[in-house]
């Protein structure tokens, strides 16, 4: 199947050793000129939204809050998922009985897209993960990014974010490239058949069904 759309991580994918390089860009801009689609699935913020635009990153869409949230190219909200207030209040009960806890969301008796919290290494937050599913497994979907457990409402996730994002455009259900580096992203890469990057995590490259160098790499062998 042709692929018209790509959605790609950003942290450690996208952007690697703190930039996009030039190579990347000029990718990008190909890709798009062709009328095909480009964005980025991160378990960052609704602020990633800024930041895009700030680093004069061209997209038609971001996934953001692993895959609770996805805004168009206008910050339009074309899809979103909202945790509880309870819900994400009970989260925080949890996570703040752990003595090794780096950091951890607060509630503020509002719904939220998603749940954040960071732990001393990737190896704790994955025994934590393990811990939360047992407990929150039926009403919550809970991943892990490097040291740090990124949560949102049951059946969220990348993969989801792709899934919406590829019936939004009206496009085939197989016509996406997505790609990733770690366990975050190891749902979608699964699901949609992906790519991860060769300097990913060695556990999440091991199981990707493709790997690439880098996106810019990928998209010059789609185009």
């Amino acid at each position: 199947m042709e692929k018209l759309l790509i959605a790609t991580d950003y942290d450690g994918t996208l952007r690697q050793n703190g930039e996009i390089d030039a190579g990347t860009r000029a990718a990008i801009d190909r890709w798009r000129a062709r009328g095909r689609y480009f964005g980025v699935v991160t378990g960052r913020g609704i602020d990633f939204y800024d930041t895009a635009r700030e680093i004069g990153l061209p997209f038609d869409y971001l996934i953001v809050c692993t895959g609770s949230l996805i805004l168009g190219a206008d910050k339009r909200v074309l899809y979103e998922s909202l945790i509880p207030a309870k819900t994400f209040a009970a989260i925080e009960r949890t996570m703040a009985q752990y003595a090794d806890i780096v950091y951890y969301s607060e509630s503020d008796g509002t719904p939220r897209h998603h749940y954040y919290a960071t732990f001393p290494s990737q190896e704790r937050a994955l025994q934590v993960q393990q811990e939360l599913r047992g407990k929150f497994g039926e009403l919550l979907s809970i991943f892990v990014n490097g040291p740090h457990i990124n949560i949102g409402n049951r059946g969220t996730g990348k993969a989801e974010g792709v899934s919406q994002i590829l019936r939004h455009f009206a496009l085939p259900a197989d016509s996406a490239a997505v790609v990733g580096d770690d366990y975050n992203d190891l749902d979608m890469l699964l699901a949609h058949n992906g790519w991860a990057v060769e300097s990913g995590r060695k556990e999440v490259v091991a199981r990707a069904p493709h790997t690439c160098k880098s996106v810019g790499d990928l998209i010059e062998s789609l185009l």
